[in-house]
């Protein structure tokens, strides 16, 4: 779905049989069905917005459902601190709309999740599911598409549309992108891609479209190249991020009204790399998924390579390649674009397209980095500096370079890397303030030091961290499943000994089988225990603990560490409701991780000279090596915590006592994300260095701390060892730096020389000649490529000028 202008967005333009973009849905059942036999590629569709295939099947969906196209939101319609203004665009998956930020005063776009197929509108604005049968698919693309939100808002680069935010709201989600104002690729080139004002601009002093033939598009082909040149850019960021755009097609990249340049828009196919899960719907377009988007094969950069060649054929012969299964099938039936464009674009670059689109995954380029030297090949000169300078460098294997260097670092002091020889010049001058420049480097030292273990100490939290939070979400999944049970929302509904035995023996089977799970229980709505596969809990109420009363609002919840109220054993407790068909909660299935288990993974951080500890969202610490320390806050609590505290029952006090330590308390209490910070301990009454990070999906904090004392020592005792050494040393390097001072300043004059003639246009005398394999070598040759380029840009233009001039 692409984020343009009102008035691009407001006036639709007939169908075009050249630029039938549509994107296809592919049920799992459909998709399996793929692998026997290709997909007919004669699905119709009603206007330029998303469709789901079998197209037939989707209507009559929509008929049986009794559902017509989802009803956008009205204009001045309030999304938290955005206001709706017009609709952008309308789909199959959803609308997007024109809003403004009220606070900034700033244009957005904003995409609204809302499958046309599966769900519509209610009159208090929320999006509700057409059938029953269609929540699971409605939640799954609800996900997906805050992956694809979560996708787009970790790249920045100017040709990827950016996220500003993403949040939920009417039972569905909404992402906030910028407004790009401009036209499709699709409308911009069948207007024969002409040279606005924004674009020349951005093309520099090129005149776009000087001797194109009648009938085709006005810019060239080395034009057309630099406006390609930075999406390609983003596209090699996307890929290098682990993501596939998986949707390439002119009516998903814009051009900018505002300078010309081209931006990739709508990553609502966007997967991971490694592949899309086998139950996932195929999302593809007719004409621009290779092959293995209708199979559900392995799919990399090479997918998303096939489709952006299959947008340059497009614009080289006015229609879309065929499909892919139709083109495995009868591949003798494809106009090749070298063919197609021949006489219009360089062979070169019409050859790359037609690497590109090959059937098979293995026979296209498998990066954009080799895809892009391809369809540069004819242009390298003018486009592409870097691929010249990598053309001219040095050819060598990097092992072989390797070992040369070792090589000449014995026999050609020459070949010394500059860092060595400039070390061993200047070490006479600091003879004298040797004293000085050691006591400078050991506090450097000591904080740089200090510096890597505040990092290790805050790297082993996260890691820590990672493992609680595996642990909890495995829990989670636990008490999910079991209170999704049929059998277990039959017997909360007709509670009988028959029924309650047959739970209660499945809970012990799943306690029995995880050593991380102390005990399962099933509570009914008035909180009682009606199963557990710990005796002495069955019969208790257990209404007042602030678990099961969150569980019975509707929300799933993870405790602190709490000490239980019948056998005193301490553990974190997940609740989730257990609802009727209807939605309504009658029950709670609550799970108990032990303690135990908590607490060996907190103590796998600590040894001899670390502590690792765990702290709740209140600041009390739930494990510490000294168990004279647990239950203790890091900072005095406020009387209303204290009190929450105690009506829960929550630790078995009535008061939690402090341990005085504020600092530590502000950094890690609440915190969002890991880091470090020094403070005082009044543990071990000296000063530390802790390292923390938040368990995911949780309000608990791990801390990993360690005394200054502890890591400095060692450092203290080698920089007296270094100082005795540097005396003997520092007198030998004084004659080694004479010896090698030559070798640095003549290459460099050289240099200098050659700039002073490139200042007078004297290209010839401008070269370099180089003689050494060190650093200042590499920058001759690489000197030299700069000029050989630059004298080829103004042969170029030197070309360029009569042919402007007899146009003129």
């Amino acid at each position: 779905m692409n984020y343009r202008s009102t008035r691009a967005a407001t006036h639709r333009k007939p169908r075009r049989e050249m630029d039938d973009q549509k994107t296809v849905l592919l049920t799992p059942e459909a998709l399996a069905a793929e692998r026997q036999r290709a997909i007919a590629s004669s699905a119709t569709v009603a206007d330029d917005s998303t469709v789901l295939l079998p197209a037939g099947a989707a209507a009559d969906a929509l008929h049986a459902a009794g559902g017509s196209v989802p009803i956008a939101l009205p204009a001045g319609y309030r999304l938290h601190e955005y206001r709706i203004d017009a609709v952008l665009g309308q789909g199959g998956f959803g609308i997007t709309y024109l809003a403004t930020d009220v606070n900034l005063h700033a244009s957005v776009a904003i995409k609204e999740y809302l499958p046309a197929q599966f769900a519509h509108r209610a009159r208090d604005s929320t999006v509700r599911p057409r059938r029953i049968d269609n929540v699971r698919t409605l939640l799954d693309g609800l996900d997906q598409f805050l992956v694809e939100a979560r996708t787009l808002a970790t790249f920045r680069h100017p040709n990827i549309v950016r996220v500003a935010r993403f949040f939920e709201a009417n039972r569905t989600a909404y992402m906030v992108l910028d407004y790009e104002r401009g036209k499709s690729l699709t409308d911009w080139w069948q207007g024969r891609g002409r040279a606005t004002p924004a674009l020349s601009r951005l093309l520099g002093a090129r005149k776009a479209g000087q001797g194109a033939e009648a009938g085709a598009p006005t810019i060239s082909e080395p034009d057309l190249l630099l406006l390609l040149a930075p999406l390609l850019d983003g596209l090699a960021l996307v890929h290098r991020s682990g993501v596939l755009h998986r949707d390439i097609k002119p009516d998903n990249i814009s051009v900018r009204d505002e300078d010309g340049s081209l931006v990739l828009l709508d990553f609502g196919a966007a997967r991971p790399a490694s592949g899309s899960a086998v139950d996932a719907p195929a999302i593809l377009t007719p004409g621009y998924a290779p092959i293995e988007q209708y199979l559900g094969d392995h799919q990399g950069p090479w997918t998303d390579l096939y489709a952006f060649a299959a947008t340059l054929y497009w614009m080289v012969s006015g229609q879309r390649p065929r499909e892919a299964p139709d083109r495995q099938a009868a591949p003798q039936a494809d106009l090749s674009a070298e063919t197609a464009g021949a006489g219009r674009f360089s062979p070169a670059f019409l050859r790359a397209i037609d690497w590109a689109l090959q059937v098979r995954p293995e026979d296209r380029p498998q990066n954009v980095e080799v895809f892009r030297r391809a369809l540069f090949a004819a242009h390298a000169s003018s486009l592409g500096l870097q691929e010249a300078l990598a053309a001219g460098g040095d050819a060598t294997r990097p092992e072989e370079r390797k070992r040369l260097r070792i090589d000449r670092w014995i026999w050609h002091p020459g070949a010394w890397p500059l860092a060595v020889k400039m070390s061993l010049a200047l070490v006479f001058a600091a003879l004298v303030p040797m004293s000085i420049t050691g006591y400078h480097n050991y506090t450097g030292s000591m904080e740089a030091l200090a510096q890597a273990e505040r990092r290790s100490l805050e790297h082993l939290a996260l890691s820590t961290a990672g493992r609680l939070s595996q642990l909890i979400e495995d829990s989670r999944r636990v008490t999910a499943f079991v209170a999704n049970d049929q059998d277990v929302v039959a017997t909360l509904e007709n509670p009988n000994a028959a029924a309650l035995e047959r739970i209660r023996t499945r809970l012990a089977a799943l306690v029995a089988t995880n050593p991380d799970v102390h005990l399962l229980t099933l509570m009914d709505g008035a909180g009682t225990a009606l199963i557990s596969t710990a005796p002495e809990v069955v019969g208790g109420n257990y209404a007042f603990r602030e678990y099961f009363k969150t569980a019975m609002s509707g929300r799933p919840n993870v405790t602190s560490l709490i000490v239980g109220a019948v056998a005193g054993r301490s553990g974190a407790y997940l609740a989730h409701p257990v609802r009727d068909p209807g939605g309504r909660v009658i029950g709670v299935i609550v799970l108990r991780i032990r303690a135990e288990t908590i607490g060996a993974i907190v103590d796998s951080a600590h040894n001899a000279s670390r502590n690792a500890f765990l702290i709740d969202g209140d600041g009390v610490l739930i494990h510490h090596r000294d168990p004279g320390l647990i239950f203790h806050s890091l900072d005095t609590l406020s009387p209303a915590t204290q009190a929450t505290i105690a009506s829960d029952q929550r630790f078995r006090r009535r008061h939690i006592d402090s341990l005085g330590m504020p600092a530590l308390a502000r950094a890690m209490v609440g915190a969002q994300r890991e880091g470090n910070i020094d403070y005082a301990s009044s543990i071990s009454k000296t000063a530390e260095v802790a390292g923390f990070a938040p368990v995911a999906g949780h309000n608990w904090v791990v801390g990993v701390s360690e005394t200054h004392d502890s890591f400095e020592a060692p450092l203290r005792r080698m920089f007296r060892q270094v100082l005795y050494s540097l005396a003997l040393v520092g007198v030998v390097f004084v004659l080694l730096a004479l010896v090698f001072a030559r070798s640095i300043v003549r290459p460099l004059h050289r240099l200098i020389d050659a700039t002073h003639a490139l200042k007078r246009g004297d290209y010839d005398a401008a070269h370099v000649r180089v003689t050494s394999g060190d650093e200042i070598g590499s920058l001759g040759r690489t000197f030299n490529v700069m000029i050989d380029v630059l004298r080829q840009r103004e042969r170029e233009r030197g070309l360029l000028r009569p042919k402007a001039d007899s146009q003129n």
